[in-house]
């Protein structure tokens, strides 16, 4: 079944039949003038309907907002740039030493987000980071990226290029100016960007048949490295929460504590309020939240690069040093993740109160060095694994039924494999494991039985 996306690259691409040529786009030459077409598709019509704005609201939001208008055949953008100096604070940190961690990671990128047996992504110098404002999260065709804010490192700073759309009639002119901004530029950095942002964005382009100009760039999603470091914490600092929102990692990572931000839930409410009356007002919060919402999600990369750079002494803890040993072993490399898993381990064998990231630290150890080929070592975790008190029964019955599967056919130890498939016997297990462990015994006691010497040969 074709997706939606699919059928609207087949109309760029001339596959189907594109509407008629009699059919204009508002602001392109012969469209006369600019009329505002109302809401998107999905989005109910603004009590009292939407004027759009002329140029002087324009002028006037663009000041309210501290930015400025473009304009072009397609329509009017509203520009808004902000730059953060060397010495901006962010919490604990500053705009500089993000920036410093970004420039000299290069290296750390390619670990972060490659897959074993792969060389990741190809790695651009100038890398730039992307997060929208939208009218709703459902996506589809009923959602439109109101405000789309771009940043990239600027020297020892930071720099923030917003784009508002001042109505939804002018989206052909905010693709253009966004495409001519971001064609300079090389990997796209996102938070959760792959699922939503840039499915969104393209789609968009796609309505409007205009090539998709962020197509085959490379792409570092934050969210997935973010959630293998920091999903899975425990208590840090005092805290229980499992969510890796930007708005969670900034205070844990840095101490972050914003004040006055606009909650999410409120944000597409008042873009709608401004589309009816043109007071940017109710904006100027919107848009700090994007700008903060850029500089954490820097933040969060230089924390991870931070980590895969100096390696698991720099974890602050236990479940840092998990995710960064994760993060080794799916880029392949077995002896950092190794070392990693190993200090995991005694971090958490030391805290006590976690067996079941203990029993889970231990069961990918054991995997990573068997990938390693290093059998011997790989059954001394599995070994570890069925000694740990409050082990879960799920994981100890995997262990149990590695050893047996180790001492069989690579130790040569009928022995031990015939007493690890015994105590498969007693661990509660599902009908084909049981009858899996029923059928690993029988060829056990069969081969030892073909061990035993005649029975004559035995003393009355």
């Amino acid at each position: 079944m074709s997706t939606l996306t699919d059928r609207l690259r087949g109309i760029v691409g001339g596959a189907v039949p594109r509407v008629s040529p009699d059919a204009r786009v508002p602001g392109e030459p012969g469209a006369g003038t600019i009329t505002p077409e109302g809401p998107p598709p999905g989005i109910a019509d603004p009590p009292g309907g939407s004027r759009g704005l002329n140029e002087a609201s324009l002028a006037r939001a663009a000041a309210v907002l501290g930015g400025s208008v473009t304009t072009s055949a397609a329509g009017a953008t509203i520009h808004v740039d902000r730059h953060y100096e060397a010495d901006t604070r962010h919490g604990r940190v500053t705009i500089g030493e993000i920036a410093d961690v970004l420039l000299e990671g290069r290296e750390a990128l390619t670990v972060l987000t490659a897959r074993a047996g792969s060389a990741g992504d190809s790695r651009e110098d100038a890398l730039w980071f992307l997060d929208l404002e939208t009218t709703g999260l459902a996506g589809g065709a009923g959602t439109q990226a109101f405000l789309v804010g771009c940043a990239c490192l600027d020297g020892e700073g930071f720099s923030v290029r917003q784009f508002l759309l001042p109505g939804y009639e002018h989206e052909r002119a905010l693709l253009a100016d966004l495409g001519a901004w971001a064609a300079a530029r090389g990997a796209i950095v996102t938070f959760n960007g792959r699922s939503f942002d840039v499915p969104l964005i393209e789609t968009r382009y796609l309505f409007h048949r205009q090539p998709f100009p962020l197509e085959g760039r490379a792409h570092v999603d934050m969210l997935h490295p973010a959630r293998r470091l920091w999903r899975a914490r425990g208590e840090w600092e005092g805290r229980t929460e499992a969510s890796c929102s930007l708005g969670t990692l900034e205070k844990l990572l840095a101490g972050v504590h914003r004040v006055g931000d606009v909650p999410g839930f409120e944000i597409p409410s008042r873009y709608f309020q401004f589309v009816r009356d043109g007071d940017a007002r109710p904006l100027e919060a919107v848009l700090e939240h994007n700008r903060l919402d850029l500089i954490s999600l820097a933040l969060v990369m230089a924390r991870a690069l931070t980590l895969v750079e100096h390696g698991p002494g720099a974890a602050r803890t236990a479940y840092e040093c998990l995710g960064l040993a994760r993060i080794y072993d799916r880029a392949g490399r077995r002896d950092e993740a190794d070392a990693a898993y190993g200090q995991a381990i005694d971090r958490l064998a030391r805290v006590g109160r976690d067996p079941e990231t203990l029993a889970d630290a231990l069961r990918r150890l054991a995997y990573c060095r068997r990938r390693a080929g290093r059998w011997r070592e790989a059954a001394a975790a599995w070994q570890q694994l069925v000694d740990l008190p409050r082990c879960p029964a799920a994981l100890r019955l995997e262990a149990r039924e590695a050893l047996a599967i180790h001492h069989e056919h690579r130790a040569r130890d009928l022995d031990a494999a015939h007493a690890h498939a015994r105590q498969l016997m007693r661990e509660p297990a599902s009908g084909r494991q049981r009858a899996a462990a029923e059928h690993r015994l029988q060829r056990l006691e069969r081969k030892l039985g073909s061990r035993q010497p005649p029975a004559s040969l035995w003393p009355e």
